[in-house]
């Protein structure tokens, strides 16, 4: 069951098969918008992000029952740009999202590993 407290996650989501779903700089720069409108929207507080080619990680606050209402959000709208934009259909994203919540600083202790400080990490 997924959490649908308020609270800080750690979001991870990966590609079905190790697919590269982030290509090229319109890629990245389009899933950058979406977490951008996301945010403004009020879905929840970004504090950091990296998308890799496989797959992304997110660090953000979320509001009660927002986070997966959220997560869903960002996944359908960038599988359906992507798959438009490249020609195919089907699933983008394999298994569902991975949330861990940030709850202590020894929770937080790891996420320099998992949230590098060099590009294409775009801290808010």
């Amino acid at each position: 069951m997924r959490p649908s407290h308020a609270g800080t996650f750690h979001v991870t989501a990966r590609s079905i098969a190790e697919e590269h779903i982030f290509r090229d700089d319109r890629d990245y720069q389009h899933g950058v918008q979406i977490l951008e409108e996301l945010t403004n929207d009020g879905f929840f507080v970004c504090h950091g992000f990296c998308l890799m080619p496989t797959h992304y990680h997110l660090v953000g606050t979320f509001q009660e029952e927002m986070l997966k209402q959220a997560i869903r959000c960002l996944n359908r709208r960038y599988a359906g740009w992507f798959n438009w934009r490249h020609g195919r259909r089907d699933h983008v994203f394999g298994s569902p999202y991975k949330s861990i919540e940030v709850v202590r600083e020894a929770d937080a202790s790891h996420l320099p590993d998992y949230i590098p400080e060099t590009p294409p990490l775009r801290p808010w």
